[in-house]
């Protein structure tokens, strides 16, 4: 597996599937990023790509917007996740943050192994988000309602 920045090259084939698997904006905390234009790695296994994450930079710190594996259980969600914490450590960031929803059980455990904090929870911040995205479903993962945004954090 290779780890490689979003380029002018790549960049078409990350804007697919950033659209496909998240939809366009991607929504947190009350910010709107639009994934099309955000930094990110993809992870390639041979010649297909096994994963993508998108970050954003600002004064709150490194922000992991997005996060997908398409291999799951091979190691391609954490290879993203310490390719984004190297960048948030050679920008001086206080910390590498992200958010999810409630209903994603087995994002909240993988952060948690991966060694971010559960900094807060957000409730009912599911509504917001669909101020900003109306195509957020009420209803997520296993049949959860999407009520609240979970934040995470490794303090660097």
């Amino acid at each position: 597996m290779n780890i490689k920045p979003i380029t002018a090259e790549n960049r078409a084939e990350a804007t697919e599937i950033l659209k496909r698997e998240w939809g366009l904006p991607i929504v947190s905390r009350e910010t709107a990023h639009d994934g099309t234009k955000l930094p990110g790695f993809i992870a390639i296994s041979g010649e297909e790509i096994t994963g993508l994450v998108t970050y954003n930079i600002d004064s709150r710190g490194c922000e992991i917007t997005s996060l997908n594996s398409f291999d799951e259980n091979k190691g391609v969600g954490t290879a993203l996740i310490n390719a984004v914490l190297e960048v948030a450590k050679e920008n001086n960031c206080a910390r590498l943050w992200l958010v999810t929803t409630n209903d994603i059980i087995h994002a909240i455990r993988f952060y948690q192994k991966r060694g971010f904090e559960w900094l807060a929870t957000h409730i009912n911040s599911a509504d917001g988000m669909r101020k900003l995205k109306p195509s957020i479903p009420l209803i997520g993962e296993e049949g959860i309602p999407i009520k609240h945004e979970i934040e995470f954090e490794i303090k660097l």
